[in-house]
Formats: structure tokens, C-alpha cells, sequence
């Protein structure tokens, strides 16, 4: 099995702050519909590929980091 790291830029306001397991939540259940669905009949879930590594992608952890990258914006043509 591979791990990949995905990384995001985001940017809120100075008063706010960000809630990592809230994102791994939600990136984890986008994860989950990608490869199952709920029968609006019965309501149970079918996975679309049952055998791994498809059926394993999961969120494994979280590093938040606040970024202290100085943009740089040039002020006249060089």
C-alpha cells in the first residue's frame, strides 16, 4: 500500500481558525462516496471496488501548519 500526502493552501481571516479533524472528516467522507453508494431503496452501502487497495483509502493523519511565506509583489517592471 502507497501513502501520498495532499497539501492545501487556505486562507481565513486572522480572527478564525481551522479545525483539522473537521477537514479530515469531511475529506475522509469524500473519500468514502467515491467508492460506495447507499441504495435509495434499502438503504444499505454497496462498495464499487471491494477488494484493496481500492476499499482501504483512508485519512491517516493531519499536520496543520500556519504558512509564513512573504509574497512578493513587485512594485514596478524589472
Amino acid at each position: 500500500m502507497k501513502q501520498a500526502i495532499f497539501q492545501v493552501r487556505i486562507q481565513v481571516e486572522d480572527d478564525q481558525e481551522l479545525n483539522p479533524l473537521y477537514l479530515s472528516e469531511e475529506l475522509q467522507a469524500s473519500i468514502n462516496s467515491m467508492y460506495s453508494y447507499r441504495d435509495s431503496e434499502t438503504g444499505e452501502i454497496t462498495d464499487l471496488i471491494a477488494s484493496p487497495p481500492y476499499s482501504n483509502h483512508k485519512i491517516v493523519g493531519y499536520k496543520l501548519d500556519y504558512d509564513n511565506f512573504v509574497p512578493f509583489i513587485a512594485q514596478e517592471e524589472y
